[in-house]
């Protein structure tokens, strides 16, 4: 998948764990698709299929792997080839979405036509930031002194029609060394809830490795702000999330993006601020 992808892939999971509770008669057998659609990117398509809360629901024998993905656009119908999994890809690269284009994607599962269509939101312009390097020390668990951490990165971009946007960190060093000293986090991305304001704020304790870490700020749809909003479901309301998957589940949108760097440096104990 896209470099982009993880960030975004791991918030699908809730589709895959907080399914509808009801009895094995009433489970409706869907499909889940997981798309995001970026300009000059290959697109892809993830398809797998709903989890019963109740493991003795009946499900369909639907293979994955044998289905007839389609891409819309421009008027034109694209095919895309399988490649294992439920992955679905435009191996050719022929599929060329640009800004403002409306993306739709058709297919076929259990004898039912799932759609969806999303349009490609603009490229975020204007994005700054208030500071390229910050320094700051190695948090230990065992040895809770250490000095105040330092301000706030504020990554700042034109948003005058009050878009939504997310911000998403990842440390790009081949050897990383955590923040949080000894410590292995689940998730090695910072990611931010979306916003439909100007500026988002880096809080450097939520940063998780020093060195050189990359910034990549995502103009989002709508339908990914609902989807990402909705609280997990726990086990006394198991309710499937929102969807733009029409007689589906997940989510197919557009995303466009920019990038910034932000050097984080380790400061030995006791230094002085820089």
């Amino acid at each position: 998948m896209n470099k982009f992808y993880p960030v975004l892939s791991f918030l699908i999971l809730i589709i895959l764990t907080n399914c509808e509770k009801t009895g094995s008669g009433s489970f409706q057998d869907q499909a889940v698709v997981e798309s995001y659609v970026l300009p000059s990117h290959k697109i892809t398509v993830k398809i797998s299929k709903k989890i019963p809360y109740d493991s003795e629901a009946d499900t369909s024998d639907v293979d994955i792997d044998h289905l007839n993905v389609k891409i819309l656009l421009d008027g034109t119908s694209y095919s895309l080839a399988p490649t294992g999994s439920g992955i679905y890809s435009d191996s050719t690269g022929a599929i060329k979405p640009v800004s403002g284009n409306t993306v739709g994607l058709v297919f076929t599962y259990n004898n039912i036509l799932i759609s969806s269509s999303t349009i490609i939101p603009s490229k975020p312009t204007g994005m700054a930031q208030s500071a390229t390097a910050i320094s700051m020390e190695q948090i230990d668990p065992d040895n809770q002194t250490f000095t105040r951490p330092p301000d706030p990165v504020e990554i700042s971009f034109s948003n005058e029609a009050k878009d939504y946007y997310m911000l998403v960190v990842e440390c790009l060093e081949s050897v990383k060394i955590p923040i949080y000293k000894d410590s292995v986090p689940d998730n090695e991305l910072y990611a931010t809830r979306p916003t439909s304001e100007s500026s988002i704020d880096i809080q450097p304790m939520m940063l998780k490795f020093f060195g050189r870490n990359r910034i990549v700020l995502y103009h989002i749809n709508k339908e990914y702000t609902t989807f990402l909003n909705t609280q997990q479901n726990t086990s006394q309301n198991y309710q499937d999330p929102p969807t733009n998957i029409e007689n589906g589940l997940g989510i197919f949108t557009g995303i466009n993006t920019d990038t910034l760097f932000l050097q984080v440096n380790q400061k030995s104990k006791g230094a002085a601020k820089n």
